[in-house]
């Protein structure tokens, strides 16, 4: 018997662009939910009501829970859904005030990259490099704001029926943090975009090879410094060379300033453009290097492969679900200027090895598709619903006082 089409509803706090990052996620996946014959309603940043927080970890902290808490109840009295997927730990509030007015679905929790690791791994990569996480007054309250946050953690797997992830570390992360039955949390992958996928990827040249590539928000997170590195000591070696380096516009002309006088004029540096148009830049290239000191998904990594592309990532984050080293790419060290560097002169001076490597880097990236990732998260509700307990039986709701909601 086929199990009927479920109605769904998804929330993020993110506006609904194709293009982005977490909003780029939820969005395919709605699409492949559809595709599937499911029925999904959303909610948005733009439907949660004004934002008059504008510090990032303040919204998340004071004003995110409660606008995520009113528009899904308002949603759930509307209509009748089966699952209720919320994005990021201010869904715990959501979710609690679901569980108090006995909702007959389930509750799941979307991680877009897991904050608890972030916060494991990125103060120490602040101190090694020399550079604050804040400046004064906010790096007073820095730790304190996120000591909080972390908390809401807690509350969102207490709350939730389930937690998604995007790798295997963020998994390991949560279960080892936090008091939650392992069949709770599932890790499914995200998908390249299907244009990436159905399109033939362009023969791995010798003068493709010679023209390096990266991707990606200019953030601390992200390791600028540690691109900007390789690109000045690979193209100082070999003057046959040049890169492209794709971040926000407004970050520009901080990247000139990392870059080495005597190749900044073979980096061309260039601001985002939608997913079509960066097909074009992939095909062009021929190393991607992936320096992330941690991620979530690392979804522009998986985009390399896709394109045929011989990729350099970190030994971090979803980067070592994709890459089998060896046989889909490199993984280097996290913060090894000189192991990325030896990864990427190692592929131009050997093209033969990196083309074999491409191309199964290639034939593995098929294996994540935006459908796919569909089929497993309801393979994951459709489980969910089968081990739900009616409302009237489940652990009563411990209610939380109007001061302590945050």
């Amino acid at each position: 018997m086929t199990p009927r089409p479920l109605r769904i509803l998804t929330v993020a706090d993110v506006p609904p662009d194709p293009n982005s990052g977490a909003a780029g996620t939820v969005w395919h996946t709605n699409v492949a939910l559809r595709e599937l014959g499911h029925e999904v309603d959303e909610i948005w940043s733009d439907q949660l009501g004004p934002r008059r927080i504008r510090h990032g970890n303040l919204h998340a902290l004071l004003e995110q829970p409660q606008a995520y808490r009113r528009e899904v109840l308002k949603a759930t009295q509307r209509r009748q859904y089966d699952v209720v997927q919320i994005s990021q730990p201010q869904a715990y509030l959501a979710a609690q005030a679901l569980r108090a007015a006995d909702f007959r679905g389930v509750v799941v929790n979307r991680s877009h990259g897991v904050e608890l690791r972030v916060n494991e791994v990125l103060p120490e990569w602040h101190r090694k490099l020399g550079v604050p996480e804040s400046r004064f007054p906010r790096s007073v309250l820095t730790p304190l704001v996120r000591r909080l946050l972390e908390r809401q953690w807690s509350k969102v797997v207490r709350y939730c029926d389930g937690v998604i992830v995007p790798s295997e570390d963020d998994r390991d992360c949560v279960l080892r943090r936090l008091r939650i039955l392992d069949d709770r949390v599932r890790m499914i992958a995200h998908g390249a975009p299907d244009e990436y996928l159905k399109v033939p990827a362009q023969e791995l040249t010798e003068p493709r090879l010679r023209r390096l590539l990266a991707v990606g928000q200019f953030a601390f997170f992200k390791a600028p410094q540690m691109i900007s590195a390789v690109f000045n000591r690979v193209l100082n070696e070999l003057p046959d060379c040049c890169a492209t380096w794709v971040t926000s516009t407004a970050a520009i002309e901080e990247v000139h300033r990392l870059l080495a006088p005597a190749v900044i004029n073979r980096v061309n540096v260039c601001g985002w453009g939608d997913q079509r148009d960066l097909i074009n830049v992939y095909d062009e290239h021929g190393v991607f290097i992936f320096p992330s000191l941690v991620e979530g998904a690392g979804k522009a990594s998986l985009e390399a492969m896709s394109r045929g592309m011989y990729v350099v990532a970190s030994d971090s984050s979803a980067m070592r679900d994709y890459i089998r080293p060896g046989e889909h790419g490199c993984l280097a060290g996290v913060g090894d200027v000189d192991g990325f560097t030896s990864a990427v002169l190692h592929a131009i001076r050997n093209p033969q090895t990196a083309r074999q490597v491409a191309d199964r880097a290639r034939r593995r990236s098929l294996e994540y598709s935006w459908s796919k990732c569909a089929c497993l998260a309801v393979d994951f509700y459709q489980e969910i619903l089968g081990k739900q307990r009616p409302a009237n039986q489940r652990p009563a709701v411990d209610r939380i006082p109007a001061a302590l909601e945050v």
